[in-house]
């Protein structure tokens, strides 16, 4: 199942079984179109809720696309920090 995170507000949100390009759009017309939108997510940690968040001009939203099964990061000594425990 595919899952796409929402931040909207400040706050995270969900959707699931939606692609990332018909979200997008979405999204974009209902900007371009002028008209508020609601867009129903999900809300909540465990058991999701129905959640609608109002789209229009102007509305600040991140789409953020969760790869669940993406490629491990390995970092060089110079990007990790280690914190020293008499710190």
């Amino acid at each position: 199942m595919t899952r796409i995170d929402i931040v909207y507000g400040g706050k995270p949100y969900t959707l699931g079984d939606r692609t990332l390009e018909s979200l997008r759009a979405e999204i974009s017309d209902a900007a371009e179109a002028g008209v508020p939108t609601w867009l129903r997510v999900n809300s909540g940690a465990g058991r999701y809720q129905d959640a609608y968040l109002l789209i229009s001009p102007g509305t600040a939203i991140a789409i953020v696309d969760v790869q669940p099964n993406g490629p491990d990061v390995t970092l060089t000594p110079e990007e990790t920090f280690v914190a020293d425990s008499t710190e």
